[in-house]
Formats: structure tokens, sequence, C-alpha cells
């Protein structure tokens, strides 16, 4: 346990704060103190993302399912306020070891201990699907060795990814390795999900290690779908048959939740003889439970439930309609031009995508004293939504990652993790198939070629190009340098130039340049950490960022230094090159003349992900659940709104009458990812 903060709360309702457990996406865990003594553990949800009535609505029902499930085989819950300023839970606090903690110091558990701690734990997750939930991230240290028998815990709120299963430098810390195929397709991942993932716990349990570990995130996600599990450090023959059912790649194929109680205890009992085969599968079963966690890491050893000059702006307004869930066509009628559209992506927590997007219209009154200053980027430029209509998931893309326009504007591509996705943003509909390029770690280390042929993507310690049409790898390059070869020299920003023949990648204090299709190959070493990289339209000049921004030649010779702001994020030219936008950690979005080098304007407001309306005048960023529009030459902010979900990426269209949005992994089954495409006037 760590100790409080400076700026943690002391009481949370009527609960003392004693220490830290830990921290997630969705906010902290504390030790606590109940006012009769107890000791509870505690979980106080970010303020910033309990600003929506659908998030409250939907943590109050998550609580009132969780507290059905009983403190048998999981952390009971004893009190929450899901009304609270930052809406908090309170759960019965579990002394004890993780299963992690007792394998890692203790060594692989006996086959019979292995099916005694197989038939507890099924049964816990037999009581959490009969409440109409499904863990979705059950792994080692998930599971405490309580006095009394195993308990699960970190299942009763859904959390973020952003904040848990990758670093920024892309370093698995948890989860994948627990994973079921489904979830790794971005399929709906029902009870059989949980029921893989408890195979792969208890081969730790049996092997010390995961049936699927590998040294990279890439190989364990391939050989989660493709290869058999690794069992052959277990000799009981009843336990590797019972472990090979749970891990079969189709769900249909698996035991089912309520079988495997039994079937564990027998089995301890008999002392391990015998064995089960897979059940047939069966076609078109859909469970129709809801899942609740979204997939993230977790410490290992945390025995808790642990938990982002002149014509007036235009007017900005939703009309929301449906979407064909296939993907081929739109409903009858088509899509207005003045259309919110929601294509649902799918996600690694997959489920039904339901989400209500808060737009500013012209009457509502944003910040916006004209001129150079400090223009704020408050929510109170962010209007109530109106009564949404039916809105169905375009499944496509785990995460909204990176997006980006034909220059035509008849197609947007998407990519995630591990492929590339093609829609017509006129009708929402998917166009052509998906391209498969494997499995990467990184947030902001995906970048396409200006007229999309090309994808180059950062995997570790190389630099991969792919063609986005036949998902072939045109290029690899390595990074040969000292700093190139371990995980802080990994390249985390890439850029491209318009004409496809310069690309750039920043990686700790060196900015990488390659000439292509040549790969000739220069390093510039630089004072500035890794931070976002980008070329203007005409490919005169490179600006990289980190605690300042730099600009350079094409070639790499600096040129000059900009004032950052903070610990640079991202950094975007106008469509004609005479602006650069950035925006950093400091809370603002600075807007500067790339000819005077001198600064426009500024806004109240840091951004992961910006861009210029293709007029130059009008900029859209995001971060967190907002994104805001600006009006670059008044100063001041004209319209914006609250996402569902955490905003990784925008885009406008060639003829400026589109946004495309984003959206990283739910926080709520109900709020799945999504690419939100937003028609302006």
């Amino acid at each position: 346990m760590d100790a409080l903060r400076p700026d943690d709360p002391q009481w949370v309702g009527p609960y003392r704060l004693d220490g830290r457990l830990g921290e997630g996406g969705m906010g902290s865990v504390f030790l606590g103190t109940s006012p009769g003594g107890r000791k509870v553990a505690v979980k106080l949800i970010k303020r910033e993302l309990s600003t929506t009535p659908q998030f409250r609505e939907r943590f109050a029902r998550e609580v009132d399912a969780a507290r059905r499930v009983g403190g048998f085989h999981t952390a009971q819950v004893v009190d929450a306020d899901p009304d609270a300023e930052s809406p908090w839970l309170v759960t019965t606090f579990i002394p004890g070891p993780t299963l992690y903690e007792v394998v890692a110091k203790g060594g692989p558990l006996e086959a019979t201990a292995v099916l005694r701690l197989g038939a507890g734990l099924a049964e816990g997750l037999a009581a959490i699907h009969k409440c109409g939930l499904v863990h979705r991230d059950l792994k080692p240290g998930n599971v405490i060795i309580a006095d009394d028998g195993p308990r699960i815990i970190d299942f009763g709120i859904a959390r973020l990814v952003d904040a848990g299963s990758l670093t920024t430098t892309g370093t698995v810390i948890g989860t994948y390795s627990y994973m079921s195929p489904e979830q790794i397709r971005a399929d709906r991942a029902g009870t059989a999900s949980d029921v893989f993932s408890l195979g792969s716990v208890l081969a730790y349990a049996a092997t010390g290690r995961g049936p699927f570990d590998a040294p990279t995130l890439i190989e364990i996600v391939q050989r989660i779908l493709d290869e058999p599990p690794a069992l052959d450090g277990i000799d009981d023959g009843a336990l590797r048959e019972l472990l090979a059912a749970c891990l079969a790649k189709a769900p249909e194929a698996r035991p089912t939740v309520d079988d495997l109680p039994g079937w564990f205890a027998t089995r301890a009992a008999e002392g391990g003889r015998g064995g089960v085969e897979p059940r047939p599968a069966e076609a078109g079963a859909e469970d129709p439970r809801v899942p609740l966690m979204s997939p993230a890491a977790a410490a290992p050893s945390q025995a808790t439930l642990p938990l982002s000059p002149t014509a007036p702006p235009p007017e900005f307004g939703p009309v929301v309609s449906t979407i064909d869930a296939a993907g081929d066509k739109p409903r009858p009628g088509g899509l207005s031009r003045r259309t919110l559209l929601f294509a649902g992506l799918g996600t690694a927590a997959a489920a039904t995508a339901v989400g209500v997007p808060l737009l500013l219209r012209n009457s509502d009154k944003a910040d916006g004293s004209s001129g150079t200053g400090d223009k704020t980027g408050s929510p109170q430029g962010t209007s109530k939504p109106d009564e949404a209509e039916e809105v169905v998931r375009l499944e496509g893309l785990a995460n909204g990652r990176t997006l980006a326009f034909s220059e035509d504007g008849r197609h947007l591509y998407g990519a995630d993790q591990n492929t590339i996705r093609r829609w017509n943003p006129s009708t929402g509909a998917g166009t052509g198939d998906p391209v498969h390029i494997g499995a990467q770690a990184f947030r902001q280390s995906t970048a396409f070629s200006r007229d999309l042929r090309l994808l180059v993507r950062a995997e570790e310690g190389r630099i991969r190009v792919w063609d986005t049409e036949t998902g072939k790898i045109v290029h690899t390059f390595t990074l040969s340098t000292a700093s190139g070869t371990s995980q802080e020299g990994w390249p985390t920003h890439l850029a491209i130039s318009a004409d496809s023949r310069r690309l750039a990648a920043s990686s700790g204090g060196s900015l990488h340049l390659w000439e292509l299709p040549s790969g000739k190959h220069k390093t510039v070493t630089t004072s500035n950490s890794g931070g976002p990289v980008a070329f203007r339209g005409d490919g005169e000049m490179l600006v990289g960022g980190g605690q300042y921004l730099e600009t350079l030649t094409p070639a790499g010779k600096a040129t000059g230094k900009i004032k950052g702001s903070g610990n640079t994020k991202a950094v975007v030219f106008s469509p004609d090159g005479s602006l650069l936008a950035y925006a950093g950690v400091d809370g603002h979005t600075v807007v500067w003349n790339t000819e005077s080098r001198s600064e426009v304007t500024r806004f109240k407001q840091w951004c992961r992900t910006l861009a210029f309306h293709p007029e130059g005048r009008l900029l859209v960023g995001g971060e967190g659940l907002t994104v805001a529009v600006w009006d670059t030459v008044a100063g001041k902010k004209v319209g914006g709104y609250e996402c569902p979900n955490q905003v990784e990426a925008v885009a406008v269209s060639p003829d400026g009458r589109t946004v495309a949005i984003g959206l990283s992994m739910a926080i709520f089954e109900e709020n799945k990812d999504s690419v939100l495409l937003w028609q302006l006037p």
C-alpha cells in the first residue's frame, strides 16, 4: 500500500481513506475504513469521466448488478454513490495474496490443487454470469487466495484500456496473455470468453507461465489466435484435457461455465483421473448476457478491485440516423447530409453500441473573446444531447486510433493494432474487405500516406510500410542505433510526407529520417524527447515536438525552435502550410504562423489529436471525452461535443463537411468503440 498523495481526499462518503492500493483508467482504489472500523476497498471514479448522464446511469445499473453477485467467490459490494461529484464504489477488502504472487513465490501448484482452484473459480464465474455480467479480465492478478478459498475481483466496474494494458512505449503489463481469441479479433465476447480466460489462468497456476506466453505482444496475439496452448508441462491427463477443452479456439466448442464446477470438483476428488471432451459447436448460439468488463491491466500484486476575417462560424446540429449492421448498404432512404453517423467499431471488449454525442449549436454560448490570448475550451461550449434515434454498430476495428479521408472524399480509412478498414462516409457502409496486418502496441505510431496507398507503422525496434490494398509489407526499416534497440529508443511517432518520398520517426532524443523507396537513412540527434512529428504539405518543413517544438528541413537540418506547450502531444499543419497547431500537457492548444514564426492565437484546452478544416480557418481537436472546434481567426471556440468514449483521432473530409472522430475502448457496453462521422453544414 502507498501513502495518500497530497491531492487525494481524506474521506469518500463516510469512509476514511488510509492509503492507495492502485490506479487505473477509471480512477483510483484506496484502502479505507468504514464507520464501524471495517477495512474496505474504495474505488473513486475520475471526475471527468462522470460528466454525462449515460455514464452515471450505467454506473448505477452495473453497481446494482454487482451487488447481486454476492461475496462468496467475489468482493462483495457494500456501498456506492453514482450521484456523487466523483462517483464511488466500496467493496469488502479481501486480505490475501493474488494467485500471481502465490505462484511467483512458491512455484506451480499440484494438479489436485489446480483442479480445486478451477472448481472455485468456475463457481464464481457462474455466479457472475447469472447476474447478467461477463468478467472479461480474468487473470492471475485478479484472483485472491483468501483463507476460505479463491475470490474473483475486478469485475464490478468496466475500465478504460488507455490507462491499463499498454504503456506509452507499448509494453504489455497484463491482460493480453489471458484474452480469448474473440476478444483479440474484436468479435462479441460472451460467457465463453471467460471460460477461455479461466483455462489460461489455471494453466498459469499449473506451470508458472501462461499457455500463450511469448517475448512480444505480436507473438502472444498470434499464438492465441492460431496456435494450440502450451500445456506440455502438465503431467496430469485429466487436468490437461480439461484445460484444452476450455482453451478451444471456437467459443461454442468450449464447456459451459455451469458444467465446469462439477467437472473440476469430481476430478479433484478422483485425484485427477479421467478427462473431458470439448462439447460440439452449437451453430447460431448467442449469449444474451451483457459483458461488463473492458480488458485492462492491473498490477499483479494488487489484492483489490483496481480499477481518460470574416464569415460567421457554421451552425452545428445533430440528427442521428441508422446504419446497416452488416456494413454492406445503408438503410432505405440513405443518410441526411446533416447526419451524425455512428460507425461503431468492434472492440476487444466487443459489444452492442449505443452512444449520444453532445453538440454545440450556434445559439449556445461558447466562450470566445476574439484576438490573441487565452481562449477557454471549457464544457460551457457544449450543449446537452438531442433525443437520439436508433444507432446500430458497424463493426470493423478495435479502436479509431488512426483515421484519414481519401483525397476525393469518397472513402474514410481507419487502422487499429491489426486491421485496415475502409468506409463510404456518405452512407456509413464498409467498402471492400478489411486488410489484416498483424498486431502492434503503440498509440501514436501509425500514419497513412496522403494518397492512402501506404500505412506506416512502428513495431518495437523497426518501422514497417504496408500496402493498404494488399496488406503486404513493402518496406521494413530496422533501427540499428543504440537508442533504437531498447524500449526507450523505440519509435513512438511517425509522419510521411505528402509525396510519400520521406518518412520521419521520433524515438527518445533522436529523429530518424528515411528516403523512400531507397531506404536511405539518417539519424538526427536532438535535445527533445520523442514527441509527435509532421511534414508541411509542400515538404519543405518538418516539425518535431517534445518539451519544445523544433523546425527542420526535410533533410533534418535544424532551422529554429518554437516555445512548446509542455510535453507536446499533437502537431498539425494547415492545408496551405501557413499555420501550425500544436497542443501539450500545459493545457493549451496554440496556433502558430510558419512564415512570421509568431503565435496567432491559443485556446485553453490541450488535445491528443488535431486536424484543420481544408479552408484552414477551423481547427478541430480532441482529448478525453471532448471534441472542440475553434475559429482560429476569431480566436474562439465555435463548436464541440462530448463523446461516449475517449477520443483517439480526428480527421476532416476534403470538402470540409464531415469530421471523423475515432474513439478508444468502451467504458461501458452501451458506449462501444466508434468512429463518428459529423456532418457539418
